[in-house]
This record gives structure tokens, C-alpha cells and sequence, in this order.
């Protein structure tokens, strides 16, 4: 690493760059950046001049944008926040900075510079890598070059030496009271949500919507704010990297750490000052809820008092992602009653086989109950599914795809993926046997010359199970076209319904009845008002 950014003032000026996702909402989010948001109110309330550029809501290309950003005065840190999903765009914003601010400091941090800092050097032009949390790497950056004294050595951080090495310094996660006073940080009140909800709306296209419920319906998910009051996951599902995020920044098992039933309450209230407008908070932990909880009763009776005191509104309604195996009659009804409308549960798949290979095993037996109890609750349910595994049988797919079927008509909503995506840092990611049944994309990084081979599938070991998804796969694609150019927006029940329809002369090739086509059809057609005629979307493919 070389000498420190030339300093042009007292203190460094800090940007601070979101995951870019051209796709807008496919793979991050259509929100604005809450982790870097939350650095940047943990760096501005020590002084330190921050900014941040959210590339996803420009009304330029997001490429000039930042170069005007970057031209509008010198810079000395650079922070880029990536993802395995973004990061061929999150490179590309890097380049930018590089060519444009040559002298200034610049800084990977997030999910896939945390798990793969080698990889992060060979195709970025990164200076440093924050490991795990930013906000003490970050401010012990700040403080290295307003002392004039070099970057190397902070705790938290991954470096190159001289001879090409990779250095890495662990770090342990932030303890409870690090992590409340980070969140309440959190600038809320400069998050641009309205510029958020304006571009939903218009995608959306309220006016168009049929009825004054629907539109209401939509406004209320539309008009979201998303808070984080856990550090992380701790279940260990095999396909999932967020899990391992801190322990991989600490070289060793991370404590939980979250906010207390006040403390949300706080924040719901800071929220709601800065966004009045606002229908609906979204908890963005990877689970709110846990076996042995403490917090949701009294969160929901403190809810409940606030609406009636009038500290935030009656209306105001909440969506969180919850283990199911935590769920209860009376967690039900006291989440109902405080306004909880979704319920989000990584179900992830409905066969026992499939479960145990995820490291759910222990979720199935509570699965038909919970669902059952929360749509009597008057609860949606919100399931995400992976339709196969690596080591899946073509009766697990069929019977994921029956009971996905079956929970839909009885409505719940569902986002559906056909297979487990290597993520980096996730077990199944890094089991070698599962190389072979891994595929990869060729990634270029616009503007260079850099390119290289992105894990981005692993599909079943069984010859036959993994033909069936490919061929599912392309026929979704198929059919998602046409769709798209019609509709204005498809939502994950949409998509389900898709990815349903279009398993079904693929499965029954090979002797698995699904449902019937005619009725998956009309299903899909009953929640598309915007479509012109059925003859605009093709037959089910089975090529």
C-alpha cells in the first residue's frame, strides 16, 4: 500500500458508494442502502464529512453521475460496498473512482469483499479491504490520516504487502451497545425514500390499478422503511453466507447482538419523524424472531400503546422474516393485533430430505401448523423456496412444487428460486465434492479489460433432476418476456406462478403430476389486470 491520501483540509472527506444493481430491485433491494447509510451516520457523528452515492437512484447514468460526484471535490476515502450478485457493476463504479480520483483512498467493503479480499484485489483497484462491520475500520482510517501516519495495520482490514501477500487483520463484532449506538445513528431523515417511492409507484403504475383497495394495498408495500436490530443469522443453513459474514471478519463464532423492544420502539419513531408518509417498516433482519424470545411480546404491547397514544400512527403497519419453528398461537395474534400484515419464513423447501441437507430439518414438523395459523391470524405468510438442492430427488422438486402450488391458492405469497446459488462464504459453496455440479458465468467489468468466472449455480448431482431444471429454467425465461413487456410489474407471486407453469409438462414427462395447467393459468391470469389476452403468452415449453 502506498502513503496516505494528501490532505486538503483538517479531516478527510469520506464518499461512501451502494451496491449497484442496473436491474433495479432484481438483486438488491429497491430501497436505499441501509449499511452504508449506517456508516455514514456513524461516521458524520464523529465529525468526519460524509457522503453517500447511491447508484440505483440517479436521474443521470449512474456513471456520470458519480464522475460529477467525484469531480465536485477532492475525496480522500472511497468507500465501495459490494455484493456477489453486483459486483461485476460495483467494480465497474471502482474503475470510475480510480481513473477519476487517482490520489484517493480507496476501500472495498461488504458480503464479497469480507469473504474473498484476494479476489477483490485482482479485479478491483482497491487500496483496502474493510473485513465484516465498517464503522471501526472506517473511523480508524479517518484517524490514521488526519495523524499523516499509514493505513496497514488496522484491525478489521485485509491489505496486499510488498511481495503480493494478502494480510488480513481480524476483527471482533460489534457488542450490543456498539451496535444500538450504530443504528441510532442511522441518518434516516437524508435516506432518499420518497425519490424510492416515487420510482416504485410509477413501476407499479398506481393510477392504472383496478380498485381503491388495490392501489391502497400496493401504497402500503410501496411505502416501506427498512430497519436492521440484529447483527446476524446465527442458524447455519448450508446455502446461505450472510450467516458466516462475522465470523469470518472475527476468526471465530460472533456473539448475537440486537436492539431491546424500546430500542425498535425508538427507532419506529425516529423512522416515522423522518417519513411520515410512510405505510409500512420492513425489520431487514435475516430473522426477527427467535425460539426463545423475549422481545416480540413486549415489542407488540409497546406497538399497540404507542398507536394508542398516538406516538406513531394507528396505520402504520410492519413485515419482518421470522423463523417458523418460532411461531406460536398467541406470538400470532399479538403480531396481528400490532400490525404485522407479512410474515416472511425462510422455508426454503417443503421435502424433509431437502431440509436436512439445508440444516432445516428441525422447521418441517412446524411448517402446515404455523402457515395454517397465520393465514387464520389474518397474517400473509411470505415463503421463500429453493426448488431443488444438490443432492435433490425429482420427487423433492415435484412435491416443493405441489405444496408451493397449494400454499399460494390459499394465500400465501412466494419467491421461488430454481436452484441453490453459490454465494461466497455459504458451506455448499465450499464443499468441493459439489465443484463439478457448479456453473459459471463469464463477468466483464464495462469500461476495462477485466473479466473473469462467477459461480452462479449448483445444480443437483442427478443427471435427470438437473436436465428437468435447466429446461424449467428456460422455459420461465420463455414465457417472463413476453409477460414483462405487458405488465408492469411482476411480483414474486407472479413469478411463482410462472416458475410453477412452467414445470408442468417438463415434470410430467417424467411421471410427476404437479396441478392442472388449465388452472395454474387462470390463477395467474386472475392477478394479471394488465394483460392484453391469454394468447400473448406462450405455451409452457418443454423443449
Amino acid at each position: 500500500m502506498g502513503q496516505p491520501p494528501r490532505m486538503t483540509s483538517g479531516s478527510p472527506r469520506v464518499l461512501l458508494i451502494g451496491p449497484y444493481d442496473p436491474h433495479c430491485g432484481e438483486y438488491t433491494f429497491l430501497a436505499p442502502p441501509l449499511g452504508v447509510w449506517r456508516l455514514a451516520g456513524v461516521l458524520e457523528s464523529s465529525g468526519v464529512e460524509t457522503k453517500v452515492f447511491d447508484p440505483n437512484c440517479c436521474r443521470e447514468p449512474p456513471q456520470r453521475a458519480l464522475e460529477r460526484e467525484l469531480l465536485g471535490g477532492p475525496w480522500n476515502i472511497v468507500g465501495v460496498s459490494t455484493t456477489g450478485m453486483t459486483l461485476r457493476f460495483d467494480l465497474e463504479l471502482a474503475h470510475i473512482v480510480r481513473r477519476v480520483r487517482p490520489e484517493a483512498l480507496i476501500v472495498a467493503g461488504g458480503m464479497e469483499a469480507t469473504f474473498r479480499p484476494d479476489l477483490m484485489f485482482e479485479l478491483g483497484p482497491f487500496d483496502l479491504i474493510v473485513l465484516g462491520e465498517g464503522e471501526r475500520p472506517l473511523l480508524e482510517l479517518v484517524a490514521r490520516l488526519r495523524a499523516g501516519q499509514p493505513a496497514g495495520g488496522i484491525a478489521g482490514t485485509a491489505s496486499r504487502s510488498k511481495d503480493g501477500n494478502i494480510v488480513s487483520i481480524p476483527q471482533r463484532a460489534l457488542n450490543r451497545g456498539e451496535l444500538r449506538d450504530a443504528i441510532y445513528s442511522t441518518p434516516y431523515d437524508e435516506m432518499p425514500y420518497s425519490a424510492y417511492w416515487e420510482r416504485l409507484e410509477s413501476a407499479y403504475r398506481i393510477g392504472a390499478l383496478p380498485s381503491k383497495a388495490a392501489r391502497e394495498a400496493h401504497l402500503a408495500e410501496i411505502r416501506s422503511v427498512r430497519l436492521i436490530t440484529l447483527n446476524y443469522c446465527p442458524m447455519g443453513c448450508t446455502f446461505c453466507s450472510a450467516t458466516n459474514f462475522l465470523h469470518e471478519a472475527e476468526g471465530s463464532v460472533a456473539s448475537i447482538a440486537r436492539l431491546e423492544a424500546d430500542e425498535c420502539l425508538t427507532m419506529i419513531e425516529r423512522i416515522m419523524a423522518a417519513h411520515p408518509r410512510a405505510r409500512t417498516i420492513i425489520f431487514q433482519d435475516d430473522i426477527f424472531t427467535f425460539t426463545r424470545d423475549r422481545r416480540i411480546l413486549p415489542l407488540c404491547e409497546g406497538i399497540i400503546a404507542a398507536k394508542q397514544n398516538g406516538r406513531i400512527p394507528a396505520h402504520l403497519q410492519f413485515i419482518s422474516t421470522n423463523r417458523i419453528d418460532a411461531m406460536s398461537a398467541e406470538r400470532l395474534t399479538a403480531m396481528r393485533r400490532a400490525g404485522f400484515r407479512v410474515l416472511g419464513f425462510g422455508i426454503e423447501n417443503f421435502s424433509p430430505r431437502v431440509l436436512a441437507e439445508f440444516n432445516k430439518a428441525q422447521i418441517h414438523r412446524h411448517i402446515e401448523p404455523m402457515l395454517s395459523a397465520a393465514l387464520a391470524s389474518g397474517i400473509t405468510p411470505f415463503l421463500d423456496l429453493i426448488l431443488s438442492s444438490p443432492h435433490a430427488a425429482l420427487e423433492d422438486v415435484a412435491q416443493t412444487l405441489r405444496e408451493a402450488y397449494r400454499w399460494l391458492r390459499q394465500g400465501c405469497e412466494i419467491g421461488m428460486y430454481p436452484y441453490v446459488i453459490p454465494f461466497s462464504g455459504a458451506m455448499l459453496a465450499k464443499d468441493p465434492s459439489l465443484l463439478p455440479h457448479t456453473h459459471y458465468a463469464r463477468r466483464h467489468v464495462a469500461g476495462t479489460d477485466i473479466a473473469w468466472q462467477q459461480p452462479v449455480k449448483i445444480l443437483p448431482m442427478d443427471p435427470d433432476v438437473a436436465d428437468a431444471i435447466l429446461r424449467m429454467e428456460r422455459s420461465f425465461e420463455s414465457m417472463l418476456g413476453p409477460l414483462e413487456r405487458q405488465v408492469a410489474h411482476l411480483p414474486s407471486r407472479l413469478r411463482s406462478l410462472l416458475w410453477i407453469l412452467s414445470s408442468l409438462p417438463i415434470m410430467a414427462e417424467r411421471g410427476q403430476y404437479i396441478a392442472d395447467e388449465s388452472e395454474v393459468r387462470g390463477e395467474l391470469y386472475a392477478r394479471l389486470p394488465g394483460l392484453r389476452t391469454e394468447a400473448a403468452m406462450p405455451a409452457a415449453a418443454t423443449a
